[in-house]
């Protein structure tokens, strides 16, 4: 149905998909992209990857396309800490940073044992996770797998991820989870978001073992910092993977603009999120010279959590604090080139339209991230002639509404793949 009327049959929808839905939660040595090798068992204390060969991006990647399958391995089941009845691979890909630079990051791809009976080709979910990071050890498919060195807040989300990863696969859907940040960890980089993520669904139908159908319907879906790689795919998806036929968009709490979002996240929670979040522009962008609109205090307090994870800086930095406190001279954060910059590379700046509906849900009472951005994102999609709707829930929190808006996305999921076949 389009989307003006989804609105209207969501909670009866969102409702079902609650009852039925089942809770659950989610090295080998690298191997040719063809091969399969025979299950490892996890083991506490996995290498991260910077020390496991695995990851390591191959030379002259330039003749190989983009998506192209370099390296494979097989995972048990349990991989993701908790069982799910699937066949489990992680997948070194060819994409590209944020420069468009060719490099190689990782994917983790389940895909369901039982025969699919939905009709059709079995759908493939491409679920991105809040990264959030500027250390290889917080992507996926580190922190996702049973025996990795995580902080209790890692571990927190990663509880989250894994369950939503384990009900998709019980509903029968291929999932594919991206490193999307690639190998610099390249956090708020959209482009490098948009090629990790697109890539990662070449890489999944491509891969033989998997038998992931050519003409499977294509989804999209992740929350906060995995809904602002989610919207960046989704936006230049046409102008840099025009081959996918992507069928649903499900985004909630995006990052809609960074000078909104850098405003509010240090004086609503922390430092530690306002710090990260300058410190993660910086090496996305290092063109931009962020440092020059930075106190010498703050460079060296972003430099301290530049090699971390979120949670990370948010511990470690817990006091909120203003935007203007870190700037080189009176404004030099909130108005001329950095606010220009910020815009240019927030999802209301960067340009491109989702070719899929999209389903877009945000608290009203988000603290870090305040309605008001996704509620222009929303009409920007409309006025340039995208099917969207934008879900607004009351009484919620940015935290909150990660588990209050699953509901809705999947049960819009479900009917954007039944309607694909």
């Amino acid at each position: 149905m389009p989307l003006h009327r989804w609105k209207a049959a969501r909670l009866v929808v969102a409702a079902a998909v609650a009852l039925t839905a089942v809770a659950a939660a989610p090295a080998a040595s690298a191997a040719p992209a063809t091969s399969s090798p025979a299950p490892s068992s996890p083991t506490a204390g996995l290498p991260r990857p910077d020390d496991d060969p695995f990851y390591a991006v191959p030379s002259r990647l330039g003749s190989k396309p983009d998506g192209a399958v370099l390296r494979s391995r097989r995972l048990p089941a349990d991989a993701l800490a908790v069982p799910a009845p699937a066949e489990v691979w992680q997948l070194l890909y060819k994409t590209r940073d944020n420069d468009g630079r060719a490099t190689a990051t990782v994917a983790t791809l389940l895909v369901p044992t039982a025969p699919w009976t939905g009709g059709g080709p079995r759908p493939l979910l491409s679920y991105q996770t809040p990264e959030d990071g500027l250390a290889t050890f917080c992507a996926p498919s580190y922190v996702l797998r049973s025996g990795a060195a995580v902080s209790p807040l890692a571990e927190r989300q990663a509880g989250f991820d894994r369950e939503q990863v384990a009900a998709a696969v019980r509903r029968g859907w291929a999932v594919v989870v991206p490193d999307y940040e690639g190998p610099k960890s390249q956090f708020l980089g959209a482009s490098a978001a948009a090629h990790g993520v697109l890539d990662g669904i070449r890489a999944a139908r491509s891969f033989g073992p998997a038998r992931v159908h050519r003409q499977a319907p294509i989804g999209l879906w992740g929350y906060s910092g995995g809904g602002f790689a989610t919207a960046s795919a989704a936006q230049k998806q046409s102008g840099y993977a025009p081959e996918l036929r992507i069928s649903g968009v499900a985004q909630g709490g995006v990052i809609t603009d960074l000078n909104a979002s850098l405003r509010s996240v240090g004086e609503q929670s922390s430092g530690g999120w306002l710090l990260f979040g300058l410190a993660a522009l910086r090496n996305a962008y290092p063109k931009a010279g962020v440092d020059r609109y930075l106190t010498a205090s703050a460079r060296a307090q972003a430099d301290a959590v530049a090699h971390g994870c979120l949670g990370d800086a948010i511990l470690s930095h817990p006091a909120p604090a203003t935007l203007e406190r870190f700037e080189a001279w009176p404004g030099s954060l909130t108005s001329g080139s950095f606010e220009r910059f910020a815009h240019a590379a927030s999802p209301l700046g960067f340009g491109g339209t989702p070719t899929a509906p999209v389903y877009m849900y945000h608290a009203t009472g988000d603290e870090l991230l305040p309605v008001a951005g996704a509620r222009r994102l929303a009409a920007q999609y409309r006025e340039r002639g995208a099917d969207v709707v934008l879900v607004e829930d009351a009484a919620q929190d940015h935290s909150s509404e990660q588990s209050h808006g699953v509901p809705g996305a999947i049960a819009f999921l479900t009917q954007r793949f039944t309607q694909s076949k």
